[in-house]
């Protein structure tokens, strides 16, 4: 009995001993999820959307607090992003050269745009967070970079499909980006400052000049 007794009085020691503990130096959201709809801005005229485009990201954010209090920071990270855009938007090709059509949404089965990207987001950020809390209400406001690391299309009506990669984008594209919300659930919103296009589609289709991304949708943190 004396063993279980001293097991007993170990046992409580240490799990107080963690309950009063306080960490002062503690960091906040540092792994990210998010799931967004996307939509494209500055469309030419009878551009249509169809069917539901998403993205989807996830990354690491290094939390760096700058006041003693922890509340107020910045954030740095690497993430990667997968998206697509489902549109009345036709591509073809010749050689190299692609070109763009407009048509009825109803004249295919699938037409959609896909994309991966390796993103490097850069937050200011704020929030109710204390040692002992892990529910608080947060403001996160930054700019995001993104490098495209790979991109296809592909197309099917009832009588023919095809497909090709490497699309005429910008490889490197730049957004503005707003997240905030309380503990699990928070808004997010990306507002793209660059053409998705790159210069030498543009100077062949020109309606398209600056067109780009809008995404909304939810982003999770993880400590």
């Amino acid at each position: 009995m004396r063993y279980f007794y001293l097991l007993f009085l170990f046992s409580f020691n240490v799990n107080f001993s963690q309950a009063d503990f306080v960490d002062d130096k503690y960091l906040e959201d540092q792994i990210y999820f998010g799931l967004n709809y996307n939509s494209l801005t500055n469309t030419p005229l009878n551009f249509k959307q169809n069917k539901f485009s998403n993205s989807l990201n996830f990354g690491f954010i290094r939390d760096m607090p700058l006041n003693k209090r922890r509340n107020f920071g910045l954030g740095l990270g690497l993430g990667l992003s997968f998206s697509s855009v489902n549109s009345n938007m036709v591509f073809s090709q010749n050689d190299e050269l692609f070109t763009v059509n407009l048509v009825e949404n109803n004249s295919f089965l699938k037409n959609k745009l896909n994309t991966t990207k390796i993103e490097i987001p850069f937050e200011i950020r704020w929030r109710t967070s204390t040692p002992n809390s892990y529910k608080f209400w947060r403001t996160y406001i930054g700019i995001k970079t993104s490098y495209v690391l790979r991109s296809n299309y592909k197309y099917q009506n009832s009588n023919y499909k095809y497909s090709t990669h490497n699309l005429p984008l910008n490889k490197f594209q730049t957004g503005l980006t707003v997240s905030a919300g309380n503990n699990t659930w928070n808004l997010n919103l990306y507002l793209g400052l660059d053409s998705i296009f790159n210069n030498d589609f543009v100077r062949l289709n020109p309606d398209y000049e600056d067109l780009r991304e809008l995404n909304l949708g939810l982003i999770f943190y993880i400590l």
